[in-house]
């Protein structure tokens, strides 16, 4: 097979996962994908910080983790568990990431199809324009690097800031209704 049309399929399925990943988001937990939703728009810098922090921390964790299990002597029993931790922390992160994914793909894909000129996007729709855009935008290097860095740092801190707010907070927060 051709390497060029290799990368083509790559990219669309990877497209497709991100897609079918927001769009169930988006069905099956709307309530919470409102919810996250409106830490953005509520206190965007507050989720931004909380975002950091965890990534930051994950990562940090996971160099201490490694650099514990290159010093430990291999006849250590506990030496097998430490890349299990660190395949935990990793996996933990990207749950947050997919969990957070659909509600900044809903408000990213908001944001431009009511710049084209659409009053009331339906959030499906959102959902695929908003993985469009992701793609599309971090394949540039440096600048795309980094907004995709930034909006990955969103959908982790959006998913924390929700976890670590007091149940009286998030029972606050206006949902958006069922259709």
């Amino acid at each position: 097979m051709n390497h060029s049309l290799d990368g083509a399929l790559g990219v669309l399925f990877l497209y497709l996962a991100l897609a079918g990943v927001g769009i169930v988001d988006v069905a099956l937990f709307r309530g919470l994908t409102a919810d996250y939703l409106t830490l953005f728009q509520r206190n965007e810098r507050g989720v931004l910080v909380r975002g950091v922090l965890t990534v930051l921390g994950a990562v940090v964790l996971v160099v201490l983790l490694n650099a514990v299990a290159q010093s430990s002597p291999p006849d250590v029993p506990a030496r097998g568990v430490i890349p299990l931790l660190v395949a935990l922390v990793l996996l933990l992160l990207a749950l947050a990431l997919l969990l957070g994914y659909g509600a900044l793909a809903w408000r990213l894909g908001e944001r431009v199809l009511i710049n084209f000129g659409v009053a009331e996007p339906n959030p499906g729709w959102c959902v695929l324009v908003a993985t469009l855009l992701i793609l599309s935008v971090v394949w540039i290097p440096v600048f795309g690097w980094a907004l995709g860095l930034y909006w990955v740092v969103l959908a982790v801190g959006a998913v924390m800031q929700r976890l670590m707010s007091s149940p009286e907070l998030t029972q606050e927060l206006p949902r958006e209704p069922d259709e």
